[in-house]
């Protein structure tokens, strides 16, 4: 807990809360920005696309800007694009306007969650590197389980009102101009891109960065597919689907915040096998459920598998490289989670017959036995 009294941490901890509900904000209120001139239901998913993309796109670009210049200069002007993005949001009423306005929150976003990553690790030694990294994934989570419901019961009463929280963004870029402290930029140049793809090309660091994609792949899978097996095949409401999504986000979170303890007591290879063991089983297990009850027991198993993935990834990751290094790859690092984030849905989908999504979950289980098995070869490639 003395952690959390650490002002470096809690700045970077509430850049993590605005990057994360980029996504988790705007879901729930796309119903009501169909009232948007030129929105329309085959396009009202750009609103999230738009965003995503131009993250991926600006992640592997700003982590090197990070490396040179220091995690610093790419997080204060990155939050203060993202802040200002939200709020020019609430004062536009064209779509494709409001499109402009997420492509820029996009390229804010792409500042800011990876370079928290780098940050962390520079800041920070184990084993308080992986308590810090737990404390990530816990307002990561958090956040993802309480700003839906928020979201979407503040859009009730205009749809572009959850915008202002995203405008709060600005008043913490200040902050962060003022108080954020970290070490010195190297400002090192020489071989730098000979150094990063050496780095990249480590069996180790493709074990990871495989392993990060993967995990998101079947995020995804739970995200999209599990809310209709619950509004379709049970009968009940998008409420119930929230409830179940908001119960695995609140497992992650506490299981996230136990990384430190565990990083004393399992390896890394450990903690990301039984990880995907979760992951994996939890997907298997949703593809059975025959009740709401026994569903969120299922959410509950995903939430121990990727709480304990996330923060053993993230802090194997941090740790792969030097300081002068560590922005420009964890930039892939972080670029992995949106490829994993856009190719999920359209790859369980070919697997979705007639309308009945059971099958995807079973296809998330069999697809888990990659991750699986490569962890399984780095561990006994490290006890050679």
């Amino acid at each position: 807990m003395r952690m959390l009294k650490d002002t470096n941490l809690l700045i970077l901890l509430g850049v993590v809360m605005f990057a994360v509900t980029g996504g988790s904000l705007v879901g729930p209120i796309l119903p009501e920005m169909l009232d948007l001139k030129g929105a329309t239901h085959k396009n009202i998913g750009l609103a999230l696309s738009a965003y995503t993309f131009c993250a991926m796109l600006a992640t592997p670009l700003l982590g090197p800007v990070a490396d040179r210049f220091g995690r610093k200069s790419v997080i204060v002007p990155a939050a203060m694009l993202f802040g200002v993005g939200g709020l020019l949001i609430t004062f536009t009423r064209s779509f494709w306007l409001v499109l402009v306005w997420r492509a820029l929150q996009g390229i804010g976003v792409g500042g800011m969650m990876n370079t928290v990553v780098a940050a962390i690790g520079d800041i920070y030694e184990e084993p308080a590197r992986s308590r810090a990294m737990g404390y990530r994934v816990t307002v990561q989570s958090l956040t993802n389980a309480t700003v839906p419901f928020v979201s979407g019961a503040i859009a009730t009463i205009a749809w572009f009102l959850p915008f202002y929280i995203h405008a709060m963004a600005i008043f913490l870029s200040l902050f962060a101009a003022w108080k954020l402290k970290e070490p010195a930029a190297s400002g090192k140049t020489q071989q730098y891109m000979t150094k990063a793809l050496r780095a990249l090309a480590d069996v180790r660091a493709i074990w990871l960065f495989f392993s990060n994609f993967m995990g998101f792949v079947l995020l995804y899978g739970i995200v999209v597919y599990m809310p209709i097996l619950v509004v379709q095949q049970f009968g009940l409401s998008t409420l119930h689907s929230g409830l179940a999504i908001s119960a695995a986000a609140g497992v992650s979170a506490l299981t996230a915040a136990q990384g430190g303890r565990l990083s004393g007591v399992l390896s890394e290879e450990w903690r990301v096998f039984s990880g995907f063991i979760g992951c994996g089983l939890s997907h298997l297990l949703v593809g059975f459920a025959g009740s709401y009850p026994v569903l969120l027991l299922c959410m509950a198993v995903w939430g121990l598998g990727f709480g304990t993935l996330m923060p053993t990834l993230n802090t194997a990751a941090a740790g792969l490289v030097a300081t002068e290094l560590r922005a420009g790859v964890l930039s892939v690092f972080t670029l992995l989670i949106y490829l994993g984030q856009t190719v999920s849905p359209p790859f369980f989908a070919l697997f979705i017959k007639d309308g009945a999504v059971r099958t995807s979950f079973f296809a998330g289980a069999a697809v888990t036995l990659l991750p699986l098995l490569f962890t399984v070869y780095i561990g006994l490639r490290k006890t050679d």
